[in-house]
């Protein structure tokens, strides 16, 4: 949807965008010393990691001759507190779904790590329930702790979004600075390159419900007490259930 503004480009995930994170922390930590040895102080690392990070964005970007460009790895949400240092001025949006969807939407995945060995949390529904738990909690945590951040950080709600898309993506727009256009409520008329990426089917259509509360399809009774045991507590917190007797 953002993709299609007129100023905003938001193509395939990157990927490497949390290898370039990891890098930074690792950077203003563990090798903090040594490379302030060699003249790097963490201002000057900060600099070139994310002038790095620009330069892999910018190819994208100029071929879309667009002003602005989105990057829209769902990891980055983890490495939120890097990112803001990196850019910050960059808004940082976070996207929420229901934990249940997101462990039953998992489950059917067939990634693989770079080991070629299928991707734990999309074997199992504890370790699927433990990564959405993860990222949910770390993103709103750091935005949390950091005032600058805060400022800079923004929760969508993707079942708000499916309900009442020209509202929240009105409320978007205006957040990142953006006029609103009429083109993000028609992204399926565009045609753009996904790079074999697993949503790309869905991105094709508009806007559709059928996979909120796909759970309770989806998910076996032993996958749903896995789920409950481990994302139970913020799944309440978070108002996507009342208690945990679902």
């Amino acid at each position: 949807m953002l993709d299609s503004h007129p100023n905003i480009a938001c193509g395939p995930e990157l990927k490497v965008t949390t290898a370039i994170a990891k890098l930074w922390l690792d950077c203003q930590t563990g090798y903090a010393s040594a490379l302030a040895a060699l003249h790097l102080p963490p201002r000057e690392v900060n600099s070139i990691l994310a002038d790095t990070l620009r330069s892999f964005m910018a190819p994208f970007q100029a071929a879309s001759g667009k002003a602005r460009i989105a990057e829209k790895t769902p990891g980055n949400v983890v490495w939120f507190g890097p990112l803001h240092q990196m850019f910050p001025d960059s808004p940082l949006v976070h996207v929420i779904r229901d934990g249940r969807d997101v462990v039953a939407s998992l489950l059917r995945m067939d990634w693989t790590g770079p080991d070629g060995r299928p991707i734990a949390y999309t074997q199992d529904a504890g370790a699927a329930a433990r990564y959405w738990v993860t990222s949910v909690r770390a993103g709103r945590e750091v935005a949390a702790v950091d005032p600058r951040l805060r400022s800079r950080y923004v929760e969508i709600r993707y079942e708000e979004l499916v309900a009442d898309p020209g509202g929240q993506m009105r409320l978007l727009l205006d957040f990142v600075g953006e006029p609103w256009d009429d083109a993000v409520l028609r992204h399926q008329d565009f045609e753009r390159d996904l790079a074999g990426e697993s949503s790309a089917d869905q991105v094709r259509k508009p806007v559709y419900s059928s996979a909120i509360g796909r759970w309770r399809r989806d998910l076996s009774e032993k996958g749903q007490e896995a789920v409950k045991a481990v994302a139970g507590e913020l799944l309440v917190e978070l108002g996507y259930a009342d208690d945990l007797a679902w």
